[in-house]
């Protein structure tokens, strides 16, 4: 069926039209039309009659009746629920930093909303990484998440001085529940540094100038070590003026995990310029071992080293190592390592 519009024309020369409801059937393979019914005059029925008819004739249609309604229906505001949703369940049962956060506060009576901030910055590190200004003035305004809608801009600043101050306590937390819920062993810890530069002044008590592994030396910057499993799951940082040796923030490290973290081997792994003869005698001596590169031309028994004839063993399809036989670094033996697509070697302690 359809509707059909039937001109009339009078007898001084006007017309007339109507609206009619017609049915199409075949006869002998022939069309033909049947009237079902005069809907009436067009110009009556467009006064509101037709609308009315529409509107009750949806009804009757399941498709028809869900757009008519959905064309009717408009978003005063649009906002980003799921990535919130899910990350609150990890902030809250899988790593328990919720919990951890609120404990700590109400041992030091604290009463700014820091939990809610720092659910937010670390919220957009995941999703959109942004400046604290940037979070505060864009970003918070496409997430839902009603615990955020009280924050301010002084609010993500005060809480990084929190997370400052109770970073160590934190940090064991996480660890001790990454650990379990991972099933992570502490017993081969990486330790590298990075530095980063200040644009301006930057704070007196670490800002400092040094060798910049960014390449600005004309720049005051800091010191940045990350502690990490051999899962790749960050253990701890620490934070050292920009002029700090390396050797210097390897012992702090060093220091930090017999302190803070019950383990009983660990494996010390560390590139060449952390190091130094004192350093390993000072992890030898507490009963943990290491693996460190060596300036290959500082060692005077280098090329013994790496003339033993013992067997190499295969690590992987270009790498083989072998023990030297040869006394290394801290009076501990000694392995070569060879790669073969190059051909270096690299002789460490082990």
């Amino acid at each position: 069926m359809f509707v059909r519009k039937k001109t009339f024309t009078n007898k001084d020369g006007t017309t007339r039209e109507y609206l009619q409801l017609v049915e199409s059937y075949r006869v002998n393979g022939r069309s033909r039309q049947r009237l079902i019914a005069n809907l009436g005059r067009l110009e009556e029925l467009q006064d509101g009659q037709l609308d009315r008819l529409i509107e009750n004739l949806t009804r009757f249609s399941e498709t028809q009746w869900v757009r008519m309604n959905l064309d009717e229906t408009q978003a005063s505001w649009s906002k980003q629920w799921g990535p919130a949703l899910i990350f609150h369940n990890l902030w809250e049962e899988k790593l328990g930093l919720g919990p951890c956060v609120r404990r700590i506060l109400n041992r030091t009576e604290k009463t700014s909303p820091f939990e809610e901030a720092l659910f937010a910055m670390v919220l957009n590190r995941l999703c959109d990484p942004l400046s604290k200004l940037g979070l505060n003035e864009r970003w918070l305004q496409s997430v839902y998440h009603p615990p955020l809608e009280k924050l301010q801009l002084h609010h993500f600043y005060h809480a990084l001085d929190f997370v400052a101050e109770y970073k160590d306590e934190i940090e064991s937390f996480l660890f001790d529940r990454v650990r379990n819920l991972f099933n992570c062993e502490l017993d081969l810890v990486f330790w590298d540094t990075t530095s980063t530069y200040f644009e301006g002044s930057g704070p007196e008590e670490l800002a400092k100038y040094g060798y910049s592994k960014d390449k600005r030396p004309d720049r005051l910057q800091i010191m940045i070590g990350l502690l990490m499993t051999k899962e790749g799951i960050p253990v701890a940082h620490h934070i050292f003026p920009g002029n700090t040796a390396d050797v210097r923030t390897f012992k702090a490290a060093f220091s930090d995990l017999r302190r803070r973290f019950n383990v009983t081997r660990v494996i010390m792994v560390g590139d060449r310029g952390m190091v130094n003869n004192k350093v390993l005698q000072e992890i030898s001596a507490a009963g943990l071992q290491y693996i460190m590169g060596v300036k290959m031309r500082r060692r005077p028994d280098i090329d013994r080293m790496l003339s033993w004839n013992a067997p190499y063993t295969r690590v992987k399809e270009n790498l083989k190592s072998r023990k030297s036989g040869a006394t290394g670094l801290a009076g501990t033996s000694s392995v070569s390592i060879r790669k073969e697509q190059n051909g270096t070697a690299m002789p460490a302690g082990k």
